[in-house]
């Protein structure tokens, strides 16, 4: 897998983007025997995401989803202020207003909830 040989070339690269990729990957897919999901797996590589980059908006964005799913509102709710606090990546303006978005939208429901 293309993610597997990122992480062995080098794990920081990108701020740990393929650590959230794939940890993304493991809670977003259904467990066997339909998929490869797995939430052990899942929180592992975005903890580890986290430690490369624990202010980073995609690792706390997406370790928040994964909280949220996992019932946890308060934690997943620190993960995705911090998120929402994050600077744009240079030149990507467009990606940075979409992932505010989407943590605005998972905020609501914590809210609603």
């Amino acid at each position: 897998m293309d993610l597997e040989r990122a992480l062995a070339l080098d794990p920081e690269a990108m701020e740990g983007a393929a650590y959230t990729t794939l940890g993304a990957l493991y809670y977003k897919m259904p467990g066997w025997p339909v998929g490869f999901g797995d939430r052990e797996k899942a929180e592992k590589l975005l903890r580890l995401a986290l430690k490369i980059s624990p202010d980073g908006m995609d690792s706390n964005y997406f370790y928040g989803d994964f909280l949220l799913e996992q019932g946890q509102r308060r934690k997943a709710r620190e993960h995705l202020l911090r998120a929402q606090q994050a600077p744009p990546h240079p030149g990507d303006a467009l990606g940075h207003a979409g992932r505010q978005r989407d943590i605005a939208k998972l905020l609501a429901r914590i809210h609603a909830q």
